[in-house]
This record gives C-alpha cells, structure tokens and sequence, in this order.
C-alpha cells in the first residue's frame, strides 16, 4: 500500500477526523498561526481519544510519515512533507485542586479558557499572556510567563506528563516514575511522544496589579532606560519593554497610524499601591498616552495584556541580551528607529533573572537557570510583499551582537531556528540519548527539532 491508500483506510478508522490533501478544508486545516509559513502536511488529524492517536502513529510507522503536534499552529516551523499533523483538540480536560494547586489540562487547552477556571481561587499558573496559546505547548517548550521572575519557567512548573510513545503505548510519568523523561520534557518540547495532559504546579497570587503604557517616541530612549532600572531593582516584577511602529494603514488604530511608540509592560503579585509605586518610576519621566495599568485577578490576564489573537503573517528574530545599561537603551531605540523604516514592526525585551536564574531546581530541567539579563523577540508584518526582511532586522541583529547573552529559551526562537540554537551541547546530548530511548524510530517529530 501507498501511504495515501494507507491514509484513507485510517480515515474510515478514525473516530475522529483526518484531513487529506484535496479535500476542501485541507487549506484552512493545514494553516499555522504564522501565516507565512507554508506548511504541507501528508495529512491533519483531529484525534476524538488515545485510540485515535494509537491508530495514527500505527499507520504513520507503517507509512513511513512521522506524526507531529500543533495545537493551534503556534511555532510552525517548516513544511511538514511526509508527516502527519494532529491538532489535539478534543484533548479538552480541565481542572483544578485548589488544596493541592495543581493545574491538569488536557492537550487542546487553550491557556485563556485555563486562566478563566483559576479565577476566583487565588492561585496563579505560569501562564503566557495570550489567550490563544496552549498550556501544554507552552511548558513542554520552556515557556516564559510575566509572574516567571517570581516564580520560574513555566517548564519547571510541570508535576506530571501523560503521553502516548511512538508504539502507541500510554505513559503518566512524574520524577519519581522517570526522572530523565521528565528532565527531557521540561523544555525538550514534542520530541518525545503525543502530549495528552499535563499538571503544573499553581502559585499563591490573590491579588495582581498590572497592564500596559505606552510612550511617544520622542520620550522612548528615558522610558527604557527607566523601565530598565525599575527590572534591575525588582527581581520579581514582570516588565516587558520595547517598542512598535504602526502602519499607515487600515490595520492600525486610526490615532496611530503611522506612528512610532515605547510600551512598558508590567504585572506585579500583590497590591495595587505597590504596583503603581513601581508603575510611577516610569510615569515620572514621560506621561504617556495609553495607560491600561489596573488592579485585576488571574482570569483578566489575557485581557490586560491585550495582545493581538489573530493569526498574521510574519518574520520574526529572537535572541538573549546582557548588559543592558543606558548605552544600550539609546542604542536599542536608534537601531528599532532604523529598523522601522525599513519595516521593522515590534521589538519587546522581556526582562529575566529572579526566580528565572535561580539555579534551585534547575537540574530537574532541561530548560535550566537561565542568566541572560533580558530575551529580545522582534516581528516584520507581512502584509506588504516588498519589505526586505533581513534590511529591517539588520540593525537589531547588529545590536544583538554587541550585547550578547548566551542561551535563550525555545519559547523566543526565530523560525527556522532549532533547539541547538537555545542549548548547550551537553543538554542536546542528553536530549538525543532520551529521545533515541524512547523513538528510537524516529516517527514523532517536534516543531523544534534538536539541531
């Protein structure tokens, strides 16, 4: 049998469904969140159960395809040929034991639906801020949250993992049962299985303060230079800083079409006067002209932060950063200044240290202490077809190189970058040494490959 004669018998198996090249939705089923990103998988499938995805990786391995997963198409990185992608929605479990704070939730949650169900109960989890992202693609990824300077890398969070193997067969592993696929699955991503649930560890976090300012660009270079300090002397605030530049065009806000802007992103846990104490550091130099700053609780986040939830096309450039001092604030908004007029649309650096280095733990972790200062993502919208990519992200990249600052995590990678481009080589050695133990074969592939 051909793969395809293969693929349609497993359609007619599948209590679930499995989109085909040809079929009418096989165009909407197949696009990744990043829309330039052309991806053509041998097949989609919407597992409905474990015997469902048994039945994939079955016919996969007799196929010769490998089987990777994207729950929402975050982290599309290639094109996917001979490979058969599953979008495990129905994976929809979800719950909370407040007594224990722990988090489960099935592979096809959304982290906007999980932060709806903590509020109420005073408990945080290592979330990212958009609402569109999943949990369990965040943390097996490394994942980086605004509460992680007080907290951690939302890998080191996982308690426990459920999975199904290359050969179909159903783990639930903890420390205790492998301690070594843990370690792996704590920042190794898709690489190991299909991810089915997960628990992480909850946090105490009753009361949080926090949303976003923005600043014209005439008063930039003192607002980050501000918002810098502000990270330096408060290991455990989540601040984000960068700046954007708005089109001119119908996809902006009318009163920012065109212009250039600073943004200061912060959540604190604890009180508002606290919070806006720290807030003030940065009012101070400049008034700004958006403020969202508000006192609110853990299922608000996603509305706070009011990141866009849209898929988009996009270029992006990710990278750690050390020594950000004044110089290299004036060198940041002078080199996003020459970036944007060539196109560059968004470059945030979200502060690290705090609990994000704090080595304590970081053994059980692949994704380990990181001790870069900040992590630099950078995005070139897509919409107009002449924009020379690397021109825009040259001047970022040149800044980058000046203040480098080692390993980042997967989370903040550029696309087609790999996971040697966020780990050392001893960590990609003891990836590869449990990978090749438990698929041997190689039949599940990750959206980061090892190298």
């Amino acid at each position: 049998m051909t793969s395809a004669s293969e693929l349609l018998a497993l359609r007619s198996e599948l209590t679930g469904s499995l989109v085909l090249p040809g079929d009418d939705a096989y165009e909407a089923a197949r696009t990744p969140w990043n829309l330039s990103v052309d991806q053509r998988p041998a097949a989609i499938a919407e597992p409905a159960d474990i015997a469902d995805l048994q039945a994939i990786l079955r016919t996969a391995t007799a196929a010769g395809l490998g089987v990777t997963v994207q729950p929402n198409g975050h982290g599309a990185n290639g094109d996917l040929s001979g490979v058969v992608l599953i979008r495990p929605k129905r994976f929809d479990l979800l719950a909370v034991d407040e007594q224990a704070r722990v988090l489960r939730a099935g592979a096809g949650v959304n982290w906007g639906r999980a932060l709806e169900r903590l509020d109420g109960t005073g408990l945080v989890a290592l979330a990212g801020s958009n609402p569109e992202v999943n949990v369990v693609a965040l943390a097996i990824a490394g994942g980086q949250s605004m509460f992680s300077r007080r907290y951690g890398i939302t890998a080191r969070s996982i308690i426990s993992v459920e999975f199904v193997d290359a050969a179909g067969t159903v783990h639930r592993v903890s420390d205790a049962d492998d301690a070594e696929l843990m370690w792996a699955l704590r920042g190794g991503g898709g690489l190991f299985g299909i991810v089915t649930e997960i628990e992480l560890a909850l946090y105490p976090g009753d009361a949080i303060f926090g949303g976003g300012l923005m600043f014209p660009a005439e008063v930039a270079e003192a607002v980050v230079t501000a918002a810098f300090e502000l990270a330096r002397d408060e290991p455990e605030l989540g601040l984000d800083v960068g700046m954007m530049h708005f089109p001119d065009a119908p996809q902006a806000p009318p009163h920012l079409r065109g212009r250039t802007v600073a943004t200061v992103a912060l959540v604190h846990v604890g009180d508002e006067a606290t919070g806006r104490a720290f807030a003030d550091r940065i009012v101070a130099v400049a008034e700004p002209i958006s403020d969202t700053l508000t006192s609110f609780t853990i299922g608000s986040l996603a509305a706070v932060a009011a990141e866009p939830v849209e898929p988009m096309p996009s270029a992006d450039f990710g990278v750690a950063l050390d020594g950000l001092d004044d110089a290299f604030a004036r060198e940041f908004v002078d080199a996003f200044t020459r970036g944007a007029a060539r196109g560059l649309t968004r470059c945030g650096i979200r502060a690290m240290g705090g609990a994000i280095a704090d080595e304590l733990g970081a053994e059980f972790a692949a994704v380990g202490a990181t001790q870069a200062d900040a992590l630099m993502s950078c995005s070139v919208l897509l919409f107009d077809p002449t924009i020379d990519v690397d021109a825009a992200f040259a001047p970022m990249r040149d800044l980058a190189a000046r203040y480098p600052g080692g390993a980042t995590l997967p989370t903040f990678l550029s696309s087609g970058a790999t996971l040697a481009d966020a780990y050392d080589r001893d960590v990609l050695d003891r990836l590869a040494a449990v990978k090749q133990r438990v698929d041997p074969g190689g039949v599940i592939r990750s959206n980061r490959p090892l190298g």
